[in-house]
């Protein structure tokens, strides 16, 4: 039996490639977690740039306490199964009335996990509805598979890459999603989804986390790095790495980099080639 979804939201799950909303936090606690990440924002003179925007949870313990909390990997292990790997995490900030986006796109393309038994888990810090530029979901296109992409790099787009979808996808409707603060949505590794502009008067602040079963192997040669965070590795096919002790000690700081460049290094042999764009402001 499941530890914490039902067996509809599994089948759900299952069927559409997501699930929206899961309570994970309460809203005192994501508020905390907002002025940690604005506490952090402020110290690097504004806007997340560079690594630091890479696996934060190796760098930051506020971070790495949200991605190791216990309602969020009992979640995830009623997806995936006990033994879980933490490969990924970022923030995605969008102030009040701007343009950025995000273009439609499936995240394994540059996980390149294998198979893609991948979820993605975005944690709402501040309201996130469809005037405020919450993702939107194309139920069940996780069942296409890994899909083509074109590559159209816009000052406006929030990836990197660029990257778009490049098939037909006239047959899927857009499930807009809407959080409040606490609250997450959980998605497939190959599902469609994106987001458009934020209307709104508020910012909206969202944490991800991206979480796989240590079973999975990857596209390509270059081999990367993840954290144990519930069961065991039995497999050893991820160099696995260690939680961080304080955001300025020079240990955590060496090993984050490195997480960070395997991480990058991994998503420009896939395909990325403008992983860097954002590295700097206006960029």
């Amino acid at each position: 039996m499941p530890k914490r979804l039902t067996l509809a939201q599994v089948e759900n799950y299952r069927r559409d490639g997501f699930i929206s909303p899961v309570r994970m936090i309460s809203a005192e606690a994501a508020a905390d977690t907002r002025r940690a990440l604005e506490a952090m924002e402020e110290s690097q003179g504004g806007a997340l740039r560079g690594t630091v925007r890479t696996k934060l949870y190796l760098r930051f313990p506020w971070a790495y306490a949200l991605g190791t909390h216990p309602a969020i990997l009992d979640v995830v292990e009623d997806l995936i199964g006990p033994d879980i790997l933490l490969y990924q995490n970022t923030v995605w900030a969008k102030s009040a009335d701007e343009s950025s986006y995000v273009s439609f796109h499936q995240d394994n393309t540059y996980f390149g996990h294998t198979p893609c038994e991948v979820v993605s888990v975005w944690l709402a810090l501040t309201p996130s509805k469809p005037e405020s530029g919450s993702m939107r979901f194309l139920a069940g296109s996780h069942r296409l598979g890994q899909l083509p992409v074109r590559y159209e790099v816009e000052q406006r787009n929030m990836l990197s890459s660029g990257q778009r979808v490049d098939a037909d996808l006239s047959g899927f409707t857009a499930v807009p999603t809407s959080l409040e603060p606490g609250e997450a949505s959980l998605h497939h590794g190959l599902l469609v989804h994106g987001s458009p502009p934020n209307t709104a008067i508020e910012r909206r602040i969202g944490v991800t986390f991206v979480y796989h079963s240590p079973a999975l192997t990857q596209v390509g040669a270059l081999k990367t790095s993840a954290l144990l965070v519930r069961g065991q590795d039995r497999y050893g096919y991820f160099e696995l790495e260690q939680p961080p002790l304080s955001a300025d000690d020079p240990a955590t700081i060496m090993r984050h980099e490195r997480g960070a460049a395997l991480y990058r290094a991994k998503a420009e042999e896939l395909g990325n080639h403008t992983i860097t764009r954002h590295d700097t402001v206006g960029a």
